[in-house]
């Protein structure tokens, strides 16, 4: 081995943190991977990525930090004591966020990415300024560029054959898809639904087209400033042609965030090229722009037609209520929704699971203590800008032996990863357009190793610039998007961030302190993130595995009952279904959503005619179930949702009281106090009981709670519903 290469297992570390960067972006993830479809219609599992897949993805990052951190430390070199204390203020988060995982699967797998991403970005910004990171840098900017292009091309096919391919589907099954999914035609629900569904933008694999703006926008930033250095024409070339293609992506994908964040990222590259000694402090303002930015929009009011930012708005209001409702553990990284819906301001009309801000998102999630987690992000900030008073050229003497090969392998496994999940779904023009994608992101890292290749220092700064820019990008965009809640986008973040910092951070930033208390850190926090990887592949993902093949097996089952087309052993598979999905939801650790579904599933035996002769026991085991979670962050709409409507059923059976759906309606209301539907049915319930006064004021509240969601009016109710309201009314007078 030449003397300034780089170790085997430097490099697989860091290929681990790449990969599992990588296959999150190019994988679609689901917190429930069956039963999210009704399975006596539709029994097939969602096609891509279950919380125990996510899980492992998480182990891989965080072993390859554990090794980083380790490695760090054997080198014998000091650390800088602001890594330490950013390394010990990021630990309540991190605490937190097991905390809330440890009574709720959805709160644990959500909150294992985010634990990833901050252990990659802290073992990242940790790692030394000799030749040998500049290897390693060079190889995860490759990859990165390698991997957007692949997005990219998924992007296109979206655009062009993959969106008319899913309407065309969907108007042949519209029927039993709704069916599927309990709702009925032109409802509220379902027009939204088509609303989002008939949009021809590009997506990827993350189903929303702003976090898919950001990674595209700010990989053009990267791209176009690689280019514009010196190399083969050919390289340069191809650099250009991905560089309008993500950029083109993001322009005709109409999102304004992505266009303005594309717009910055290009801005605060000239800047810095010109105005190098205000980098940083430009990156570290520009988060604080745009939360206040969204303020500014707040204050304007309802007289400016812009909805996006003041939806943002509406968002940080409901954030700022929920941390200060519960400052100390915070509600957790999934149980935003439930909160949001009970402190929205009234002119919201959405009940979103993210505040679509990353300082937002972790003061909600983790209290005071996500405080840590923004330090850590203003940082990264302040480094990612290149500072030229330390500037060196270290690249004529590192050795480049094997960073193109390490590049494409990152590239080519993150994308057959992500085909091997896809695979079910794909047909032939499916596999085609994948392989092509993970063609061209074999040819773009090539093509970026050879431009970084050049080993001049304008090559060096243009690549800094770039990663400056992507900074900006995602620094930006992160405080009024979900990029850094999504699983599929969270990882990606912190490891463009930690790397940009990586890069640009040099010797003059390293305030060491003394050899023994970094060691000591070092050690400490390589072997707190190794422990929690061991536990999530040996413990965890098990766990979760065992929970969704009990529900798969129970899944296929009911399917095959509901092809006899008896009613009664519908009814009978409907039960034995929710008591398989309540014993894998209490497989530990405790899965909300199965023992919502199965709840679900026993109130719809009861629900079959004939009226089988269990159903009362059915819905009381469907009513214990959901009460079992109705006071977990993630679940508790949903879950006393469900308990009102087995409480009515009950009180229509004479097995339960009208007192008992009064009171379950009364707490589904505490939490969503603009529920029309509740009103409506708790009018009917207090009709039942006498209460004609008590009655008539509920339909008059769902009047008034339907017209607050004036913003989007396919959520309100048709002009013959409410004559209809009106009509229920005047006969209670």
């Amino acid at each position: 081995m030449k003397l300034d290469a780089v170790p085997l297992a430097d490099r697989i570390a860091l290929g681990a943190i790449v990969i599992a960067a990588g296959a999150r972006v190019l994988i679609a993830f689901a917190p429930v991977a069956i039963f999210d479809m009704d399975p006596a219609i539709e029994a097939s599992q969602f096609i891509g990525a279950t919380p125990a897949e996510s899980v492992l993805l998480d182990a891989l990052a965080l072993g390859g930090a554990s090794w980083l951190l380790l490695r760090r430390m054997l080198s014998h070199a000091t650390m800088g004591w602001v890594w330490t204390l950013l390394a010990v203020a990021c630990l309540p988060a991190i605490s937190l966020a097991f905390f809330h995982g440890a009574t709720d699967a959805e709160q644990l797998w959500r909150g294992s990415t985010w634990v990833a991403g901050i252990a990659v970005a802290l073992a990242i910004i940790a790692q030394n300024d000799g030749r040998k990171a500049v290897f390693l840098r060079r190889s995860v900017v490759a990859s990165l560029i390698g991997i957007a292009v692949v997005m990219a091309v998924r992007g296109v096919a979206q655009v062009t054959s993959e969106h008319l391919s899913m309407v065309e589907y969907y108007k042949a099954n519209q029927s039993s898809f709704l069916t599927a999914q309990g709702w009925l035609p032109n409802s509220p629900q379902a027009l939204s639904y088509e609303r989002r569904l008939f949009q021809n933008e590009a997506t990827g694999w993350f189903g929303f087209a702003n976090v898919f703006a950001t990674v595209a926008a700010g990989s053009a930033v990267l791209m176009a400033n690689i280019a514009l250095g010196r190399g083969l024409i050919a390289a340069r070339a191809w650099m250009w042609l991905c560089t309008l293609l993500c950029a083109g992506l993001v322009i005709m994908s109409g999102s304004k965030g992505g266009v303005s964040a594309l717009a910055l990222g290009m801005v605060v590259t000239v800047f810095v090229r010109r105005w190098s000694a205000w980098g940083r402090i430009l990156l570290v303002s520009l988060p604080l722009i745009a939360i206040g930015g969204i303020i500014l929009r707040g204050l304007i009011g309802l007289q400016w037609g812009e909805q996006s930012l003041l939806f943002r708005w509406y968002y940080l209001v409901g954030g700022v209520k929920t941390t200060l409702a519960s400052p100390w553990t915070g509600v957790g990284p999934a149980g935003f929704q439930n909160s949001f819906m009970q402190f929205r301001p009234i002119e919201s009309v959405e009940e979103v699971v993210s505040a679509h801000g990353a300082f937002a998102d972790w003061m909600v999630s983790f209290g005071l203590a996500g405080i840590g987690l923004i330090a850590l992000q203003m940082l990264l900030a302040w480094w990612s800008a290149p500072k030229v008073a330390c500037a060196v050229d270290e690249s004529k003497t590192v050795a480049m032996d094997g960073i193109v090969e390490l590049s494409i392998a990152a590239v080519v496994l993150s994308s057959i990863i992500s085909i091997v999940f896809e695979a079910p779904s794909l047909d032939p023009i499916g596999y085609v357009w994948r392989f092509a994608g993970l063609a061209a992101g074999a040819v773009s890292v090539w093509a970026v190793v050879k431009i970084m290749d050049e080993r001049t220092l304008a090559a060096e700064r243009s690549v800094a610039i770039g990663l400056c820019g992507l900074s900006a990008v995602v620094l930006t965009h992160g405080q009024i998007d979900m990029v850094f809640w999504l699983p599929g986008s969270a990882l990606w973040a912190w490891l463009v961030l930690g790397t940009a910092a990586w890069w640009n951070r040099s010797s003059c930033d390293d305030d060491a302190s003394s050899g023994q208390r970094s060691h000591v850190a070092l050690a400490g926090f390589a072997g707190f993130f190794l422990a929690i990887a061991f536990g999530m592949v040996f413990f965890i993902s098990p766990a979760l595995i065992r929970q969704d093949r009990i529900a798969l097996e129970a899944a296929i089952l009911l399917n095959d009952e509901a092809q006899t087309n008896s009613s009664e052993q519908l009814a009978a598979a409907r039960a034995k279904a929710g008591e398989a999905l309540v014993e894998a939801s209490h497989i530990w650790p405790l899965r909300s959503a199965y023992a919502i579904r199965a709840g679900e599933q026993w109130q719809a035996a009861a629900a079959c005619e004939p009226l089988p002769s269990d159903a009362p026991a059915w819905l009381r085991a469907g009513r214990e179930s959901a009460r079992s979670v109705e006071d977990l962050d993630s679940s508790r709409f949903a879950a006393r949702l469900l308990i009102s409507t087995i409480a009515i059923r009950e009180a229509e059976l004479s097995t339960g009281s009208w007192n008992a759906a009064e009171d379950a309606l009364r707490k589904v209301l505490a939490v969503n106090p603009r529920h029309s539907e509740s009103w409506l049915r708790l009018a009917t319930v207090l009709s039942q009981m006498g209460d004609r006064a008590g009655a008539r004021a509920a339909l008059q509240s769902a009047l008034e709670s339907n017209e607050t969601y004036s913003l989007d009016p396919l959520r309100q109710f048709s002009a013959d519903r409410r004559r209809l309201i009106e009509t229920q009314m005047s006969d209670l007078k």
